[in-house]
């Protein structure tokens, strides 16, 4: 993202320091000695297109830092204000986000700290923008019906447009609820046979007797319950798509008939001799690593070389954050026309939780909390205290298997902590007040905390007297 930036500084060389720092980085760079020019530098920017950060020193010769922060808060909320300073200290930092700064930066600092700062407020402002303008740059329902524009998901599109022409065969690798299904639907709906037949089959749902009968059919009489003869999906789909997912499920029986129609274009149907050629394009999906089923002699090394022909991994959730905001606003859209209500407001704060949280579950459990979030957030606003209590009920909290090794066991903990934190700061926070009759200052002191910090937990959980 190129950000305009203004510096402010009394000192020149701070100021033509940072121009290069942050010109060499791409961004677009003003800057001033004097904190009255920087007032007036602001009100000439044009309201399409404002500052995005301003670093500002706290102490000038003119106006200082903090004159120009709340003018900076006051009149154009939606940038960002770092305050740098040679005069740090606990007071002045405390001071400084009191009053709305993003970050405070001791000097002297490195190249690489400010870009640091620099790189996490444009996170912030991205964050802002996307929720203030809500839903109206969502002018379709991305890639396929596949949310998000993170490098790592343009690079599953790219992969999705370059394979779905082509007859090959294509494995999508990934965790549970990061999208293979969808995946699989794009592909079909991108290349030639995208008028003709998709069958997506679930192979952990279907015991392997079952399976057999429904991808290849069966005859009257093959086993008990076949009363009739039956077609089976790579019949029925002939011409089109088959997607199997969970593939590494698959009994060893049926990987050899699967084999077979890969091999040979041919099924046999259970309980049958015949032989029946079919035509069909297969996409195959896996959240197991299907090297390590071939070493413990749970899959075939044949069949794994056959699936592997085109393969495209899918990112977890977590390792496409920047994606998150999108996602939220896809989903609440959705599930708010479900049930007619009028989208609520995303507050900054509930957007950052819902950025930082670690989603095992990924896309799958993001939506399922924001179903979750329609439903129980009655007001236009959705609130921290809102996010919290759907993450600390979510599937992922209460799902848990049993770790295969101290690294899972590790993740697991760590992600339980996060989603139950929340909850916990917010009784913190609302007992404290209780014990007090509402007083700031003395549930403040009463935890031992300084009455900005505790008003700030305050705001963070939505909590006051009359709510």
């Amino acid at each position: 993202m190129k950000a305009k930036i203004l510096i402010v500084d009394d000192e020149l060389v701070i100021c033509r320091s940072c121009e290069k720092i942050f010109t060499r980085a791409g961004h677009e760079v003003v800057y001033t000695t004097s904190g009255k020019e920087a007032i007036q530098i602001l009100s000439m920017q044009p309201e399409d297109k404002p500052f995005d950060v301003v670093f500002t020193d706290l102490k000038m010769m003119d106006i200082g830092g903090m004159e120009v922060l709340q003018t900076v808060r006051q009149k154009y909320p939606d940038t960002l204000v770092v305050v740098i300073t040679g005069y740090a200290t606990i007071a002045s930092a405390v001071e400084t986000m009191r009053y709305g700064a993003f970050d405070y930066l001791p000097k002297p600092f490195t190249p690489a700290e400010i870009l640091g700062v620099l790189e996490k407020a444009l996170e912030k402002r991205k964050i802002i923008q996307i929720t203030q303008h809500k839903y109206n740059y969502i002018t379709d329902t991305g890639f396929e019906g596949m949310i998000g524009r993170s490098s790592r998901m343009c690079e599953v599109y790219s992969l999705i447009q370059k394979v779905a022409p082509t007859d090959s065969t294509v494995l999508i690798v990934g965790e549970s609820g990061t999208g293979k299904d969808l995946t699989a639907k794009a592909i079909h709906k991108q290349s030639n046979r995208k008028n003709e037949k998709y069958f997506a089959v679930d192979i952990s749902t279907l015991t392997p007797t079952l399976l057999e009968s429904e991808l290849f059919g069966h005859v009257k009489g093959s086993f008990t319950g076949a009363y009739t003869t039956k077609q089976g999906i790579f019949e029925v789909a002939n011409n089109g798509t088959i997607f199997l997912d969970e593939i590494g499920n698959l009994s060893v029986e049926t990987q050899a008939r699967l084999l077979r129609v890969l091999q040979e274009k041919q099924i046999i149907p259970v309980g049958s001799t015949s032989v029946k050629n079919v035509d069909v394009r297969l996409i195959f999906a896996t959240n197991k690593n299907l090297k390590n089923l071939v070493a413990e002699g749970k899959f075939r090394e044949d069949l794994y070389y056959r699936l592997n022909v085109f393969p495209i991994k899918l990112p977890s959730l977590r390792e496409r954050r920047e994606d998150i905001p999108e996602l939220v606003m896809f989903f609440l859209k959705k599930h708010c026309e479900k049930v007619g209500r009028e989208i609520p407001f995303v507050q900054v704060e509930s957007m950052d939780i819902l950025m930082n949280y670690n989603w095992p579950g990924n896309v799958r459990e993001l939506e399922h909390t924001i179903e979750r979030l329609v439903i129980v957030a009655e007001e236009d606003q959705i609130k921290p205290v809102h996010i919290s209590t759907a993450l600390y009920h979510s599937e992922s909290a209460i799902q848990i298997g049993v770790p295969k090794d101290i690294y899972e066991l590790n993740t697991i903990k760590k992600q339980l902590r996060e989603s139950s934190i929340f909850e916990i700061e917010k009784s913190f926070v609302l007992e404290a007040l209780i014990r007090n009759d509402w007083n700031i200052s003395r549930a403040a002191r009463d935890v031992s905390m300084q009455r900005p910090n505790f008003q700030a937990l305050m705001k963070k959980y939505g909590i006051n007297k009359d709510g």
